[in-house]
């Protein structure tokens, strides 16, 4: 009888452990799996739905490569078969970042730690997995932010120097300016060499402002937010730009959804606009249309009021949609190639995003380049 008793408590001491550890791994924030020699899971905790989009049960009895992507899923059983071979571990016992690959198919990073149990003769394996994309996402804002703030600090520094260079040439500028009209009046009847000096003269203006556009990129960016509408204010830049489209007949057509008005700075969204505009118009052949579709969007749980401006040129090659926005970057004979890093830095000050894209509404004949830029949208009841 008294054996019975004993035999009794210690089964139930036994159903208490086991129920206190399926609580613990059941409860735990981290997915845990064990898996046998062969990789096959025999068990696995509710944390890994979560992580993964499985049920345990769904999971129990296939290949633990179901949880990885290739490469890993094909050469899983070979690591473990070298492991048992070589007794040398590449993560056993050490852990390390990986990647895993949810049941959708989506890849996340995971920090992995596995240790080897021995159950009798038997070689089981737990890995504790731990989703590592906060934190990913959090170092990559937190790199970013330094980035901003080394570049921010390399443009004032140029912006100060560009300040002070533009300064001091102005008044060499203007006087080479003013030997150039006296020359061009004592040399009325020398056309040739009055078209030298009609070349100079344009060779100043270039320079005076190529150091305006470089002070104007690097200074910093100032908003005055007011409430605008898009669609309007594309329209009042291209009414400003009549001396340039229309010679040609071309023509502006605008597409728009919901209300498209946002807070934003006027002279600065205008500025990106014209500039847009202005690329648009020195590739658009004769005859030719403009697109320009505003339409509020949704974006990482967020509104945004997306501008998209297709024009009927030769479009972008895989270098020019690659750098368009780099500073002195640029495809024609004239200009800075600061045009584009200017938007860009208007847009990123306000919050939004600056790209080459596709027409949110297909256009017909629409066979040229497409910049769009969004802007962070909020309702107003």
């Amino acid at each position: 009888m008294t054996n019975e008793r004993d035999l009794t408590s210690e089964e139930q001491l036994l159903a208490e452990d086991t129920a206190l550890l399926g609580a613990i791994l059941n409860t735990a924030v981290d997915a845990i799996v064990t898996i046998d020699a062969r990789g096959t899971i025999l068990h696995a905790n509710r944390s890994l739905q979560k992580l993964f989009g499985y049920t345990p049960s769904e999971v129990i009895g296939k290949n633990v490569s179901v949880l990885m992507p290739e490469p890993d899923r094909s050469s899983h059983n070979g690591y473990l078969n070298n492991y048992h071979k070589t007794n040398k571990a590449a993560i056993i016992g050490i852990g390390r970042q990986v990647l895993g690959q949810r049941r959708d198919g989506s890849i996340l990073p995971i920090d992995l730690a596995v240790s080897e149990v021995t159950v009798g003769t038997r070689k089981l394996y737990t890995g504790i997995m731990r989703d590592m994309t906060e934190r990913h996402q959090a170092e990559s804002e937190l790199r970013n932010a330094q980035q901003r703030l080394i570049q921010s600090e390399r443009l004032a520094a140029i912006g100060q120097m560009m300040t002070g260079l533009a300064h001091e040439s102005r008044n060499a500028l203007q006087r080479s300016r003013a030997c150039l009209d006296m020359l061009d009046l004592d040399l009325q009847s020398a056309p040739d060499q009055q078209d030298l000096v009609k070349r100079t003269r344009s060779a100043l203006v270039e320079l005076q402002v190529l150091y305006e556009e470089v002070r104007s990129y690097a200074a910093p960016i100032q908003l005055e937010r007011s409430r605008h509408s898009l669609p309007q204010l594309c329209e009042e830049t291209w009414e400003h730009l009549v001396d340039l489209w229309k010679p040609r007949s071309i023509q502006l057509v605008m597409k728009g959804e919901g209300d498209c008005k946002v807070s934003c700075d006027r002279q600065r969204i205008c500025q990106v606009i014209r500039n847009i505009f202005e690329n648009a118009l020195a590739v658009a052949p004769s005859e030719s249309t403009i697109w320009v579709d505003c339409r509020i969007i949704q974006r990482d749980q967020s509104s945004f009021l997306n501008c998209s401006i297709t024009d009927q040129g030769p479009g972008l090659n895989e270098e020019q949609r690659n750098r368009i926005f780099e500073p002195f970057f640029t495809t024609k004979t004239k200009g800075t190639g600061l045009g584009m890093a200017i938007c860009h830095r208007i847009i990123d000050s306000h919050g939004g995003r600056i790209f080459v894209g596709k027409g949110q509404d297909s256009s017909e004949g629409a066979t040229g380049a497409v910049i769009a830029f969004e802007l962070p949208y909020e309702t107003r009841s």
